[in-house]
């Protein structure tokens, strides 16, 4: 008998062994074959962007941090610059392939003849451009402002919203003293008092009212302007290089929904990347809508802005552009088509 269970047991186990045995082999011949279906990984592509050090970029920092573009095979290097304009010119000279900016130096561009298209909003935020002012120059309110020396930094969507502002308020444009200065150095004129207010955005905004304090007025009118944060690139570039875009898509969109789902963390992420203090550029974050799209507004937005840039003359005086070949619209509908709105 009791031999009788020691062989019971033994086949037992020559069971258990063979079946294991046998998954092995399975599981090395699945694999095997998977490997053998999907090929080797596809080859790293290489794109360059000029990325400004602002919060509008949040998707594009997210996706740097997070991995989220070397998971879709792209590898970005980034060309920090202080704002979108200055991107812009490094665009337009050749020296990167895309750039990130708000759509108003974009129009003016177009105006001028540039060959650029845009692949995607990022970002979009109607009350986180400022102005800025110093109590002690008796400025309560944007009626205040008469007569009074302003820094903007021309050509912006800085000196955009402030101008739609002034419309706005009913005060003429030509009422103030519009003083072209650098965003990098607009809080120092303003804390040594050569200037009375400024018009810009995060995170010059902040730091003025650090280096004022108490003296610091700040307003804004959020119905006057929205601006968009876009990706841009040369048109001829954009036609040639689909595969890289879409991953560089792929990548925000995860970084999107990262930002959707951690908001703290991202946050986090940004303001460690920008250098900023995370409680002030806190205040702001919740103004912005991180957003991969492309909407039919975009092209209204656009068309109010050339006009603006011509009877400002940043560019010659004429009919209006038409902006829709300037959007790019092949990768988001090549990705993922419902963000895509524009009609065409």
């Amino acid at each position: 008998m009791a031999r009788e269970t020691h062989r019971r047991r033994g086949r037992a186990l020559a069971v258990a062994l063979f079946a294991i045995a046998l998954a092995g082999m399975l599981a090395i011949g699945f694999l095997g074959s998977q490997r053998l279906f999907t090929g080797p990984a596809p080859p790293t592509e290489k794109l360059s962007i000029a990325l400004p050090t602002v919060p509008h970029a949040a998707l594009l920092y997210v996706a740097v941090a997070k991995g989220y573009l070397a998971e879709e095979g792209l590898d970005l290097a980034i060309t920090p610059v202080g704002y979108g304009r200055a991107a812009l010119e490094l665009l337009t000279q050749g020296k990167v392939d895309l750039a990130a900016a708000t759509e108003v130096p974009f129009a003016t561009s177009v105006l001028t003849g540039e060959r650029l298209g845009i692949v995607a909003a990022v970002a979009s935020v109607s009350s986180e451009t400022a102005v800025v002012a110093r109590r002690d120059r008796t400025i309560a309110a944007p009626h205040d402002l008469l007569g009074k020396r302003i820094g903007v930094t021309f050509g912006t969507s800085g000196e955009f919203s402030f101008w739609s502002l002034l419309i706005r308020n009913r005060l003429a444009p030509g009422s103030v003293t519009l003083v072209d200065l650098q965003p990098g150095t607009m809080v120092q004129e303003l804390a040594k008092g050569t200037i009375d207010a400024i018009s810009t955005w995060e995170p010059f905004k902040s730091n003025a009212h650090s280096a004022l304090g108490d003296n610091a007025v700040s307003f804004t009118d959020a119905d006057a302007f929205t601006v968009d944060f876009l990706v841009i690139g040369r048109s001829e570039l954009l036609k040639a290089r689909s595969g890289a875009l879409e991953k560089l898509v792929r990548a925000l969109l995860k970084a999107e929904r990262f930002n959707q789902s951690e908001p703290q963390q991202a946050l986090r992420l940004v303001a460690e990347q920008l250098k900023l203090d995370i409680k002030a550029l806190e205040p702001s974050w919740k103004d912005f809508e991180f957003k991969v799209d492309l909407s039919q507004s975009l092209l209204v937005t656009l068309e109010d802005e050339a006009r603006w840039a011509m009877a400002r003359g940043y560019a010659d005086k004429g009919p209006l552009p038409n902006f829709l070949p300037h959007l790019h619209l092949d990768t988001l509908l090549a990705v993922q088509p419902a963000r895509m709105t524009v009609v065409r």
